[in-house]
């Protein structure tokens, strides 16, 4: 029988159990409904990913605090003056977009927005809270091409002082790849792709819902100089909850939670809202560390220091 202590926040990590184990129910429905003919899959794999994308984005819109919503869409950094008198992108830049985003979390009480329809939206750096890219499944050859685009689109946001978005990739599962090499792959796909960049533009995590998390430690965690990955497995039961299928969507709400309530952004503490198994993430595989880049401290350019009007 568990202990009283093993049983502390297990009726929140029974519920988001339950939360993912009705999202995997739904995962389903369009290869059930639209069946492909002659393989395995949806018919109509284009629209399927966007049914995906519009799952976790409902789930992401029913945890996250009403001022913080799930877009689809794009980040527009536009060469304009910020602040009362900061033109360093007036100088430095031109205007800049992403690409298109499959999820865009975005601080909708204190930041405005270009454009916006139904789930799509253009929005500026300031008030993005995290990105995320879905796919239903991942393949190692697809590594390079997402991780990119991830990098690239958070450093638009990069604001100094001011904590950066969550950096997310989310797979519904894996291409039969065995969690351990899983694991390692995925690591070394960041490391080739991601050495000698800012901390803050770093993926935070590559999940594979059922199967496993790669998640970076916290600079408190991590070498100075580098960024630490543990590799979290999904698939481990826990007496009277079952496999951990929660992990993957508990950890990114905690991450997008503290991002938001960062210090450097809201300013409060991060509320006491999801539940990991004791020692889960302490006890996790380490995978290693990628080399980072301090954040360089650009010198604020005035109306004073500048005759742009």
């Amino acid at each position: 029988m568990d202990t009283i202590e093993n049983q502390k926040g297990a009726r929140i990590r029974r519920f988001f159990n339950a939360e993912a184990q009705a999202l995997r129910d739904k995962f389903l429905i369009m290869e059930t409904l639209i069946p492909a003919v002659g393989r395995t899959g949806s018919g109509h794999v284009a629209e399927e990913g966007r049914y995906l994308e519009a799952l976790l984005r409902d789930f992401l819109n029913k945890h996250l605090p009403s001022d913080v919503r799930a877009y689809s869409g794009f980040i527009l950094r536009p060469a304009t003056k910020t602040g009362v008198d900061d033109l360093r992108r007036v100088k430095t830049s031109d205007d800049e977009h992403s690409t298109q985003l499959d999820v865009i979390i975005y601080d909708i009480s204190r930041f405005p927005i270009y454009e916006r329809f139904e789930e799509f939206v253009v929005v500026p750096p300031e008030g993005v809270i995290g990105i995320v890219s879905v796919k239903k499944t991942l393949r190692l050859a697809d590594l390079t091409k997402e991780l990119n685009s991830l990098r690239r689109a958070a450093s638009l946001c990069e604001q100094e002082n001011i904590r950066g978005p969550y950096l997310g990739l989310f797979a519904f599962k894996s291409d039969g790849i065995p969690t351990e090499r899983l694991g390692s792959e995925i690591f070394n796909a960041i490391k080739e792709n991601c050495t000698d960049v800012p901390f803050d533009t770093l993926p935070n995590e590559v999940s594979i819902f059922d199967q496993a998390v790669v998640f970076k430690l916290s600079p408190n965690h991590s070498t100075v100089g580098f960024a630490g990955y543990i590799r979290v497995d999904c698939d481990i039961d826990e007496p009277g909850i079952g496999a951990s299928l929660h992990v993957s969507l508990q950890r990114m709400i905690q991450s997008l939670l503290s991002v938001y309530h960062d210090k450097s952004r809201l300013g409060m503490g991060r509320p006491g809202f999801v539940s990991f198994k004791e020692g889960q993430f302490r006890n996790s595989s380490p995978l290693g560390e990628v080399r980072v880049r301090a954040a360089s401290a650009v010198k604020v350019i005035s109306k004073q220091d500048t005759t742009i009007t």
